[in-house]
């Protein structure tokens, strides 16, 4: 393997790891906020005395963004099996049909087989950092859920 080659992998490396820590923060940073959005409305919309249940509210809070984190994890690795690919592709080739006169000469591959054969040749960012994040609020809200257990 030649240097130019090796420098190409080096930078496409460092893309990719570059890409992983922005969704891990990004990720990191909506879950947050769907955690205080989820402790207002449960908080307000249940009504329930604070002090009877904090333990309960506050598990409620981080159950619910870890949930949608881990569920999303999971769509994103059954779409990286190939689940969604007949979809995706049939919808771009419907709308290749309608806005194009030649489908050919667009750079949607000629049929399916090939279309996932080009899905599969491409590298794709970890998405392990959904599964990090929805991980820690589920155990910080099994630790909720404990405390509220002991305490009622």
């Amino acid at each position: 393997m030649d240097d130019k080659k090796k420098a190409d992998l080096v930078v496409e490396e460092q893309r990719r790891r570059k890409a992983y820590w922005i969704g891990f923060v990004i990720a990191l940073i909506v879950s947050i906020g769907l955690a205080i959005g989820t402790f207002f409305i449960v908080k307000d919309g249940l009504a329930l005395d604070w002090e009877k249940n904090k333990w309960r509210i506050l598990a409620d809070t981080f159950t619910i963004p870890g949930v949608m984190f881990l569920m999303v994890f999971l769509l994103v690795k059954v779409s990286d099996f190939g689940a969604f690919d007949a979809i995706a592709y049939s919808v771009r080739l419907v709308v290749t049909v309608i806005f194009r006169s030649n489908v050919r000469k667009s750079k949607l591959p000629a049929n399916y087989r090939d279309y996932r054969l080009a899905r599969m040749g491409k590298q794709r960012t970890s998405a392990t950092f959904l599964l990090i994040v929805g991980g820690i609020h589920l155990a910080v809200a099994i630790i909720f859920i404990i405390l509220f257990a002991v305490k009622a």
